[in-house]
């Protein structure tokens, strides 16, 4: 399944479980750009994405604060906390290699 038909997916799942009368977040869209280009992306603990991936397209969140964790090899992570409001974040970030 796509990425697009699996955000489908989830957002008439979300859309059939919401109670009558209530109103569903628009969700909140993460692009991440790195460099180094090929770093993984975690949110929450859990991974989201390689930035290769996430820079081309972004991935649906729910609004609010998450904490994100930007990894690559031979370079130091680096953690950021995020409040996404509903529509499309754009986040780029320089990794500080390590020194060899």
């Amino acid at each position: 399944m796509g990425v697009r038909a699996a955000a489908l997916v989830l957002a008439l799942t979300a859309l059939s479980c919401a109670k009558k009368g209530t109103v569903v977040p628009d969700p909140a869209r993460l692009r991440v750009t790195t460099t180094p280009p090929n770093a993984s992306v975690y949110i929450d603990g859990h991974y989201f994405g390689r930035a290769t991936v996430l820079s081309v397209e972004p991935k649906a969140l729910v609004p609010g604060i998450h904490l994100m964790t930007i990894q690559a090899e031979d370079h130091f992570p680096h953690d950021l906390e995020l409040d996404l409001p509903a529509g499309e974040t754009t986040i780029t970030i320089t990794l500080r290699p390590i020194p060899q």
